[in-house]
């Protein structure tokens, strides 16, 4: 196959995990090797785990299953041709994107992911703090004019720029709903995440804070391609520069529409997003309008060519989280 140059490739997080996602892959032996991997270091049949809904409401099951999956889609893909230019991952998906581009080995990420989402419990309760998406143009304008008025003594905090029309906040319940008096009174639409721990922000810190030692066991590499990490926004391959992102992402916002730009700087003219939805594509769309997205949610995904397909479409708020 003769896949278009200038690939990029990005992973959504949280919000990419649906029910039987990598079942898609499993025609493929390199995403079968992933799977099988995966459950030996989780100590059960992971493709079994996630079939059921129900299981996928547990951080941990569906935290394990946005890597392993993005990992077993891009190895397929990889297999296939795919040489991408630049990964990304939101959310949870940097990890996917940093064994992908073989920065850090699977079985570790997979323990490290693992143990990060049981360490939530440690975050306070989605009843009582979590994450709202501020929809409408000039969306970033009203997040932070509302942060500056409402977070200064407080734990609001941006968590995620994702583009010109959607920016993600965390923080207690309480201040969500003053958030949201003041984004409706600004003429934009305030959308509750439900069931999302207050990630990227400060409420994250007791969860780093135990995290920290399981990061200085991490088996770092230099990436075969650059890696842009959710907490810097600019590609790189430095091991180093990774490793200190990858400590920051819990407590530091998602810089994804610096991303988005950082795709193109990298010399992507198109944008394979691996998962079961488009999630990122959407976001991709806002900051690059006139950029390629295709959806890969399984082996017989076609791949940019030279004659790319039109780009993906899809609703907001879609990001990535966690």
């Amino acid at each position: 196959m003769n896949v278009r140059p200038g690939v990029a490739v990005v992973v959504a997080g949280e919000s990419g995990a649906l029910a039987g996602t990598v079942d898609a892959w499993l025609s493929e032996e390199p995403a079968r090797d992933v799977v099988a991997e995966a459950s030996a270091v989780v100590g059960r049949d992971v493709a079994e785990w996630w079939r059921d809904p129900l299981n996928l409401s547990d951080p941990v099951a569906a935290h394990v299953e946005v890597v392993v999956s993005g990992v077993a889609g891009y190895r397929s893909l990889a297999a296939r041709g795919l040489r991408p230019v630049v990964v990304a991952g939101h959310g949870v998906g940097e990890y996917a994107a940093l064994v992908a581009a073989g920065a850090l080995p699977l079985d570790q990420v997979v323990e490290l992911v693992h143990w990060r989402a049981e360490l939530l419990a440690l975050s306070p309760r989605p009843s009582c703090a979590g994450m709202s998406a501020v929809v409408g143009a000039g969306a970033g304008d009203v997040a932070r004019a509302v942060v500056a008025d409402l977070g200064g003594t407080g734990t609001l905090s941006v968590a995620s720029w994702d583009g010109p029309a959607q920016v993600l906040l965390s923080g207690t319940c309480e201040e969500l709903a003053r958030a949201r008096e003041a984004v409706l009174a600004a003429g934009l639409d305030m959308v509750r995440l439900p069931g999302r721990a207050a990630c990227h922000g400060p409420l994250m810190e007791p969860v780093a804070r135990h995290l920290a030692p399981a990061f200085a066991d991490l088996e770092w590499s230099v990436p075969d391609v650059p890696v842009v990490p959710n907490a810097a926004g600019r590609p790189t391959r430095d091991p180093d520069q990774l490793a200190r992102c990858l400590r920051d992402h819990l407590t530091s916002p998602v810089q994804w529409e610096a991303t988005c730009r950082a795709l193109t700087d990298a010399g992507a003219t198109a944008v394979v997003e691996i998962g079961p939805v488009p999630v990122l594509g959407p976001l991709v769309r806002q900051v690059r309008p006139d950029l390629p997205v295709q959806l890969a949610a399984g082996p017989g995904a076609p791949l940019p060519t030279d004659r790319p397909e039109p780009a993906t479409a899809g609703p907001a708020p879609t990001g990535g989280k966690t």
